[in-house]
This record gives C-alpha cells, structure tokens and sequence, in this order.
C-alpha cells in the first residue's frame, strides 16, 4: 500500500450535518487519516443489502488503505428512513438507528473481525448538529 489512513467513516450525505462532523473529526484526528463514504442513510445500506454498495466500499478501504477502524454514523431526521415525522417519539428513532448500526456491525465484523466498528448518531443540538458514540 503506498498510502494508508486509519478508519473509513459511513455518513449519511445530508448536507445539514457537513460542517459539525467535520468539527468532529478534526477533534478525534481523523482528518486527512479517514476515508470518507457518504450516502443517503449510511449504515442502512449494510443493514438491509450485505453484500451491497457501501460494504464493497469497507472492502475497498481494507484493501487499498490498510483501515483498522470503521465509524458508522446515523443521524436523527434522517430523509432516507423518512426523517423524524416517521417515528412515534425520539425513543423509537433512537431504537431504529442503534438497531441498523447493531446489524451493520456485525456483518462488518463477520466478514472483517480485525475492523474495530463504532457507532455515532448525530442529533440536533440548537443550531447546530452534536456526535455522540452509542
């Protein structure tokens, strides 16, 4: 490998959460140390395709960068699963996105046990968007 970095981070592409997650990384050192993997509900593509798209892309980060670490990253009204208008409370919204992260991450861990696998959800916080591990 000529080049490696430490992680790959799934996001979701929704532009709302652009500048605070990167905020974020800067603050943990990912920046310029992290592949970035963004599409419309991040983990949910693992979740229902295991074999699909965003999972090729971990394999490509494996491969080709030398990743140790894969970030899975939610985010509260999240358009892909219908934003918050489609969940009763924030309890089962929560439950919804920790539940998709939990089966993401063990698909990535039965394919890859040597990728340490963290789950974030970002949430609304004012004006601004807050990213917490879960």
């Amino acid at each position: 490998m000529s080049h490696t970095c430490s992680a790959a981070l799934i996001k979701c592409m929704d532009f709302r959460l652009t500048k605070d997650v990167h905020a974020w990384m800067e603050e943990k050192g990912l920046v310029n140390d992290c592949d970035i993997i963004s599409v419309a509900g991040a983990a949910k593509d693992i979740a229902e395709n295991p074999q699909g798209y965003v999972f090729s892309l971990i394999k490509l980060s494996i491969e080709l960068h030398g990743i140790k670490k894969v970030f899975l990253m939610q985010h509260r009204d999240c358009g892909a699963y219908g934003g918050s208008a489609a969940f009763s409370n924030q309890s089962e919204e929560f439950a919804k996105h920790k539940s998709e992260m939990d089966k993401a991450r063990e698909i990535i861990a039965r394919q890859f046990p040597n990728i340490a696998v963290e789950t974030c959800l970002v949430s609304p916080a004012g004006k601004r968007w807050k990213v917490e591990i879960i």
